[in-house]
């Protein structure tokens, strides 16, 4: 593997204690510092849960509960390793956590012939990825911030709470972001139909 496929290589030099120092700053509520972790670790770990997971989102959405973990544990964090260390553990076991949840999905085998009616109407199936287009449309059209609070809450089963650390918001203001978001997605889907 090379350097420029590494995980790590788009992380920019910095003193090793800069992280630690940074984390003692989140555990006293510097959300600057928190930010600053998020933008210097945010692209490594999209690379790393990529390459695992194979989905852009679910990449996103795992690297967002990475920084929220971070948070939580900010005031319990002892630095016995580099930053990139306790960073990435995290990463790796949400990672295998994900992997896991999919191999689980589908609890009881499907019998082939419950497919059979989609099969037998190819109008259905159209009008299936028809929609699932026009929704993916939608939701790329939605705000940044919007469509993250919305697959947070949506997709991702996070609490109000969990999802305002994430946002670096509050739980009100998500709860508004969220309703709007549906709002707009319901009217996009509408009109792009």
């Amino acid at each position: 593997m090379s350097a420029s496929a590494s995980p790590l290589a788009a992380i920019p030099p910095a003193d090793p204690g800069e992280d630690a120092a940074a984390m003692q700053r989140v555990a006293a509520g510097d959300a600057a510092a928190l930010r600053a972790l998020v933008d210097r670790w945010q692209q490594p770990l999209l690379g790393f849960f990529r390459r695992i997971v194979g989905s852009a989102a679910t990449a996103e959405d795992l690297a967002v509960e990475v920084f929220v973990r971070v948070h939580r544990a900010a005031p319990g964090y002892a630095p016995t390793a580099r930053f990139s260390t306790y960073l990435f553990a995290i990463a790796h076991r949400l990672a295998l956590n994900e992997l896991r949840r999919r191999r689980r999905k589908p609890a009881e085998p499907v019998a082939p012939e419950a497919f059979d009616h989609l099969a037998a109407d190819p109008a259905a199936e159209r009008r299936l990825a028809e929609l699932e287009e026009v929704f993916q449309l939608a939701l790329a059209q939605l705000a940044p911030k919007a469509r993250t609070a919305l697959l947070l809450i949506a997709q991702q089963g996070l609490s109000y709470e969990e999802a305002a650390v994430a946002l670096h918001s509050n739980p009100n203001a998500v709860r508004v972001l969220v309703h709007r978001a549906r709002q707009e997605l319901k009217t996009r889907m509408e009109e792009l139909s």
